[in-house]
């Protein structure tokens, strides 16, 4: 595992390094039958918020799952402490990696079947190297397994309304995609400027949700949300190392962002933080710890959650 890992890492850095120097022979890929919309559209209702609207169950409870790489792993242990305590969403939102979790979850699959899933994926089932002057990893890989793993094609189809946060380089705002191709979706969500070849929807380019909401609660409440959960995996544990230039380059761009998603995580009613950082963050052998911190970190909100559930109920 560990020889796997320090080849992937310096086959990557050298990807790198010469998709800045070389033309790309990939520009931006077209997805235009994605129609992501700023949260202002969402709340004139569109078909994700007129379900929940017309739905008698109250309160709804939402789910915003935020992004944070490899450390999206953790969304699978708070899942598994909410399902265990009985605690189910009717609406999830998801930015980056967490666009994952909430895929799966809008999908209907259980934590066991999300667990199965992972145990059997690799970085390479979703790290598509592909030379470009704009990003060096396709993201294709990406699209396919989630679409893979998936009984529906179209996120208008899944059972639990479903938001992906997107970030509208072109508009220079954030934006959500209710419908469409799944995969698709995620791979937008979670292409990180200057690893992942940007997408281009109707000559607008989109890269990570991220960049400007890190975990989507206005989403979450815009969709009809009661009571939103945000599960924040990247901003409750930032690291201050500035011991080399690449860690310098992440932990600036993570601080950026977090600032940014302030007013989101005052918006949520509870905030679940897991304390836990991946030695390596290009490696998915740390998925058991991760998993165990989300589980931990949700199991101390539990009580809450449910002293708001019986509260909002009267």
């Amino acid at each position: 595992m560990l020889v796997k890992r320090s080849v992937a890492t310096k086959l990557l850095l050298g990807v790198a390094s010469i998709s800045v120097l070389v033309a790309g022979c990939a520009s931006h890929q077209h997805y235009n039958d994605l129609v992501p919309m700023p949260v202002e559209e969402i709340k004139k209702a569109p078909d994700s918020s007129f379900r929940i609207r017309q739905s008698n169950e109250r309160p709804v409870i939402g789910i915003a799952f935020g992004g944070g790489g490899v450390r999206g792993f953790m969304h699978l242990g708070v899942i598994k402490a909410l399902e265990e305590a009985g605690i189910r969403a009717q609406v999830v939102t998801g930015s980056s990696a967490g666009s994952i979790a909430a895929t799966f979850y809008a999908a209907g699959k259980s934590y066991s079947e999300m667990e199965q899933i992972v145990d059997e994926v690799s970085e390479w089932d979703v790290a598509d190297l592909r030379l470009s002057s704009n990003g060096f990893v396709k993201g294709e890989a990406l699209a396919d397994w989630i679409n893979g793993n998936l009984d529906q094609t179209d996120i208008s189809e899944f059972p639990i309304p479903l938001g992906i946060s997107v970030t509208d380089l072109t508009e220079r705002e954030s934006k959500v995609i209710q419908s469409g191709n799944p995969g698709q979706a995620v791979q937008i969500s979670s292409s990180i400027p200057g690893a992942f070849i940007p997408v281009t929807i109707d000559g607008h380019t989109y890269v990570d949700g991220g960049v400007l909401s890190v975990v989507p609660v206005r989403y979450t409440k815009a969709m009809g949300a009661d009571i939103v959960i945000a599960v924040d995996i990247y901003c409750g544990n930032q690291s201050s190392d500035t011991s080399n230039t690449g860690r310098l380059l992440l932990n600036t761009f993570r601080m950026q962002s977090c600032k940014l998603s302030e007013p989101d995580l005052a918006m949520a009613d509870v905030v679940i933080q897991p304390s836990f950082e991946p030695e390596n963050q290009g490696s998915f052998e740390s998925k058991a710890e991760a998993i165990e911190a989300g589980y931990q970190a949700a199991i101390k909100q539990i009580d809450r959650i449910k002293s708001l559930q019986a509260s909002s109920k009267l």
